[in-house]
């Protein structure tokens, strides 16, 4: 059998990826908080446009880590 096993690096971004996606979780919580409130689109249309790239920009990041994870894991109980 050729197992492989999770480097030092990969072993320690293992641990280090459910502190940040909680990290980017939070941020994107805020984010939708100040777009569901209503308040932002009082905001000059920059301010609106900034918070909305943000939560793109936060969401891809988040698929990132998440795709990330499950293929350390993976690797991990291989």
């Amino acid at each position: 059998q050729n197992q492989k096993k999770l480097s030092y690096k990969e072993q320690r971004e293992l641990q280090a990826l459910p502190a940040q996606i909680e990290q980017l979780e939070a941020e994107k919580q805020q984010i939708e908080l100040s777009i569901s409130d209503g308040s932002l689109y009082r905001c000059e249309k920059q301010v609106v446009t900034d918070k909305l790239s943000s939560l793109e920009a936060l969401n891809s990041k988040l698929d990132d880590c998440y795709r990330r994870w499950e293929s350390l894991e993976a690797l991990n109980g291989a």
